[in-house]
């Protein structure tokens, strides 16, 4: 198992970061039911910036994404079924026999966890894609720049810097209050 990810000292067995994105009318408000969902079912250790960035393969309105590192115990399996499961229960519809990306309300995505490498039939982590997209790796860079990507061998500042994806991604400003 991968230690470079670990917090010492730390009392969660393993810690996932999951980024959320929306670009839905209320994005921001998406994202903190997302956000909300997530802290009934484990412990949210850290919240990221809001970000801001053009659709990524195809014509849409813009995405507002968040990354959020929670403390998870169980398979890791569990915790994309969850999100998975509030995806659907915040209105999202998976379309299987759309060959391109669509507009969505939620979308909640496991990119690393301090485990390393994982692979099912359900996931694969790391995210397959994160190391080419700057609507990833830029709001990772925020808190989790020194975690390592397992496969690339290159921490996510490092992925950053290499990233060819030319999309701008810049910190997302709101007048919406901040809900409880």
């Amino acid at each position: 198992m991968d230690q470079s990810n670990r917090i010492p000292g730390e009392q969660c067995q393993n810690r996932a970061l999951l980024l959320l994105g929306s670009n839905a009318e209320d994005a921001v408000r998406a994202l903190a039911e997302a956000r909300n969902s997530l802290a009934e079912e484990t412990a949210v250790l850290k919240e990221g910036s809001l970000w801001r960035t053009a659709a990524w393969g195809f014509e849409g309105p813009d995405f507002v994404n968040q990354v959020v590192e929670v403390c998870w115990e169980g398979p890791l399996d569990a915790l994309m079924r969850f999100a998975l499961e509030t995806e659907k229960r915040m209105g999202r519809v998976r379309n299987p026999s759309a060959n391109t990306y669509e507009n969505r309300r939620i979308d909640m995505d496991v990119i690393l966890w301090s485990g390393g490498e994982y692979r099912s039939d359900l996931l694969t982590v790391p995210h397959p894609r994160m190391h080419l997209r700057r609507f990833v790796l830029q709001p990772l860079v925020e808190f989790w720049a020194d975690w390592t990507h397992p496969i690339e061998n290159l921490s996510v500042q490092e992925l950053l810097a290499r990233c060819g994806d030319e999309n701008l991604v810049h910190l997302h400003t709101t007048t919406e209050k901040k809900h409880p």
